[in-house]
This record gives C-alpha cells, structure tokens and sequence, in this order.
C-alpha cells in the first residue's frame, strides 16, 4: 500500500503556511522528516526556497519510527514521491 493510500494518514498533508503562495498538494523538494513525539512526524518541504511544515500523526509509535526511516531514505527527493513510497516492503 502506498502511503497516499493509506486509510488513516492524511496524504497530501496540510503545510504550515495557508496562503496565496502555499505549495500545491504534493509540489516542492522533501527537505527533512523528524520523529517529534513517539506518534508524530515532523516533515519540512521546500519550495522557491521558502520552506513549509507538515505533521503527520501515526497509528502506533513502531509505525511512527518505521515511516520516518521510509521518507529519511528519500529525503531530497519531489515531495509526490513521499505518497508514493510503498509501505509494505
């Protein structure tokens, strides 16, 4: 199952910055992903050199670590490729 695909994560995530230049759903460069609390995910995207903000709260903190270590190994990456990463392999 791709993470985009996944029932109880909200894929495209909402960005920090809700404004007329905001990044489109998926648009911009994966900047970072960071384990914030045992259940959420901190990632940053950049676009145009502005950089945006999104959570993402997980199921269970085994998943939580799992998909960090999943969106790290693309980290620099187009943002579209993080809904795009299968979460079964």
């Amino acid at each position: 199952m791709r993470l985009k695909e996944h029932p109880k994560i909200p894929w495209p995530p909402t960005w920090s910055e809700i404004a007329e230049n905001s990044p489109g759903a998926e648009e911009g460069m994966l900047k970072d992903v960071d384990l914030i609390e045992p259940d959420k995910l901190l990632i940053s995207n950049e676009v145009d050199g502005k950089i945006y903000f999104a959570e993402i709260w997980c199921s269970n903190m085994a998943f939580a670590s799992r998909l960090e270590q999943k969106i790290k190994s693309i980290v620099g990456r187009p943002m579209r490729e993080v809904g795009e990463l299968d979460l079964d392999s």
